[in-house]
């Protein structure tokens, strides 16, 4: 009764499909009645908009008029709209939600759809009316150009010829349709930029000393170091009382100590560290710096393979062959390279763009969320990296023309920055870069609930990404950047490193810098000498009934979407390595070829709820 006296209202509410969408769900049938924060959130909205004196305007013959339309991925809008001493006023809202076939259409045919629509429901008052219909797409003319359109497309198409107007083309920032057809999507989410860094509490000193004193094997351990009886490597913490484990660095040059992590912390310690969806061996880093337990790279491996959100997001080995080209550099801060990634959904805070810099010396990375890439944008950017980091001697970037402008090229001849350029298409030139790229959109896909979230996640990606082992130095970037590591969530239960002798210190960072310039030399030439001719890729797998599998986006994603679905189950094989599947979510079954499917581990013990 709420809705259905909600819809005498409908086209005096802006973009009222929109907000009631999660309150229309619910009548859906076979639909449990669940009461969720968006429809508190849908409910309350509608009856203050109700309760608000309305903003529409009379409808004026001697005005011109004027329609504005726009559509996302789950509505359409359009707006009635009458102009007077260059202000525009409303004078009616009309907007509905996809059907899920209406869902699928390409974002062009959505646009069209949108204008056939709103031109339906304004009959009345745009028939035998020479208007201006304002979009920010142009798919009339697109669709008008070709010979053989769709038959719904050519009807659409059949019933805007009986209205005399004007398109006029508007940039999406200045369409008020734009907003009200996605604001659903945005409204949605929920941005909470206080808890981006917030430690996992699980892991404090506190519940960790708890917990071993519950787990059988370890407390027995504790027990018997507490009547002086010496247990191999293990010794109890003076301060804070925790079971620790002696062991040697990875160098061998001296002693770490560790905190033993009982088992029912295992799961919460590697989801903490495989939280920026590292693979393996970045995130087996991240935990041996603090702690230790037994099996633990296994544990770490099996985590990640049966991570559903890397194996949705993450692209497989492909039987490519390449080869690798060793770089000579002369000293972090000396050479670095720029790239744009995007352009990307929309973010949040208006951003379609990522501005990525790498250091090629040290790999280390720094992106900044962009709303244009311009060249002026761009000057700004690196004048704020200059700042921080300082005047490069070369700076490597692509054949983009916001790369090549003369306002570039006057930037840095004022700078005395060599300006190399790679080779046209050809983003191997620029490898270092586009590596980053790759690992940057896999992480941030795995870490996005939701595609707008992506400038606010590249924050948490950036910390950990220079933080972590490089697999050619196996050194982290900002260690050989800086000198030292910066702290990460899992370093902040920890006391605070303290400097006693400053000129000691000094002397320490000098060495460690001259230590690490020498091992980096080294792991660099044996990592390019044991790679430098090489083919990755899988060999063809075998499954077995009852197989849980992943199965391939055919649906050309865009970048922060998942690249695979599942998980699926094998319920027949047939001959030529091809497979029957079925989904666990909807029982949906389908006929796949084994190079499109790929099964996912079971977990480990220690793992399993």
């Amino acid at each position: 009764m709420f809705l259905g006296m909600l819809n005498y209202f409908r086209g005096l509410i802006y973009d009222y499909a929109g907000i009631v969408e999660p309150l229309v769900k619910l009548t859906k049938k076979n639909t449990p009645f669940v009461w969720s924060v968006e429809c508190e959130n849908a409910f309350n909205t509608v009856q203050e908009i109700i309760l608000k004196k309305p903003t529409l305007k009379n409808f004026d013959p001697n005005l011109p008029i004027s329609l504005i339309t726009d559509a996302s991925k789950i509505a359409i809008c359009g707006i009635l709209l009458q102009k007077k001493d260059n202000v525009f006023y409303p004078l009616e809202f009309f907007s509905r939600k996809l059907t899920p076939a209406e869902c699928k259409y390409p974002s062009i045919r959505r646009e069209l759809l949108a204008i056939y629509a709103s031109v339906r429901h304004f009959h009345d008052q745009l028939l035998g009316e020479n208007f201006e219909l304002l979009t920010d797409a142009k798919p009339l003319t697109e669709y008008q150009s070709l010979d053989k359109k769709p038959e719904i497309v050519a009807r659409w198409l059949l019933y805007l010829g009986t209205f005399s107007f004007t398109p006029t083309h508007i940039p999406g920032s200045l369409n008020p349709a734009d907003f009200l057809s996605r604001v659903v999507e945005e409204n949605s989410l929920n941005v909470n930029n206080i808890t981006l860094f917030q430690p996992n509490e699980k892991l404090s000193i506190q519940n960790i000393s708890s917990e071993q004193k519950q787990d059988a094997i370890l407390s027995k351990i504790m027990n018997d170091l507490s009547v002086n009886k010496q247990c191999k490597q293990y010794f109890l913490d003076v301060n804070s009382g925790l079971l620790m484990i002696k062991n040697a660095h990875k160098n061998k040059k001296k002693i770490v100590n560790r905190i033993v992590i009982p088992k029912s912390l295992i799961k919460v310690c590697i989801e903490t560290a495989h939280a920026p969806h590292f693979g393996v061996r970045k995130t087996f880093e991240f935990i041996r710096h603090k702690y230790q337990w037994k099996g633990m790279f296994l544990d770490t491996k099996n985590f990640c393979e049966h991570c559903e959100k890397c194996l949705e997001n993450k692209p497989k080995a492909k039987l490519t062959q390449t080869q690798m080209i060793p770089k000579r550099n002369l000293a972090p801060g000396q050479c670095i390279a720029i790239d744009v990634v995007g352009k990307l959904p929309r973010s949040t805070d208006n951003k379609n763009f990522i501005l990525t810099i790498i250091d090629h010396y040290s790999r280390y990375l720094e992106a900044y969320p962009l709303q244009n890439i311009t060249s002026r944008t761009i000057i700004n950017c690196l004048n704020k990296y200059f700042a921080n980091f300082g005047l490069p001697k070369f700076l490597i970037t692509d054949n983009a023309t916001n790369f090549i402008s003369n306002e570039m090229v006057e930037f840095l001849d004022r700078l005395n920055i060599q300006h190399r350029k790679s080779s046209i298409y050809y983003p191997m030139a620029n490898g270092l870069l586009e590596r980053a790229h790759r690992t940057m959109k896999e992480s941030l896909a795995s870490m996005c609930e939701s595609t707008f979230q992506w400038s606010e996640k590249l924050l948490f990606f950036k910390l950990y990404y220079n933080n972590s082992i490089h697999s050619v130095t196996k050194f982290a970037p900002a260690e050989i950047f800086f000198g030292r590591k910066q702290n990460l969530p899992l370093d902040s239960f920890f006391e605070p490193i303290t400097v006693e002798n400053e000129s000691k210190y000094l002397k320490n960072i000098r060495n460690n810098m001259c230590s690490i310039r020498n091992e980096f030399a080294k792991n660099e030439e044996q990592y390019f000498k044991n790679n430098a001719p090489h083919i990755k890729g899988r060999k063809v797998p075998n499954f077995n009934l009852g197989d849980k599998v992943f199965v391939k986006n055919f649906s050309h994603p865009h970048v922060f979407q998942e690249k695979y679905k599942g998980p699926f189950e094998i319920i027949k094989i047939l001959r030529s390595n091809n497979y029957v599947i079925k989904s666990l979510k909807d029982n949906k079954t389908m006929k796949l070829n084994v190079s499109k499917i790929f099964k996912q581990e079971q977990p480990r013990p220690n793992l399993r709820n």
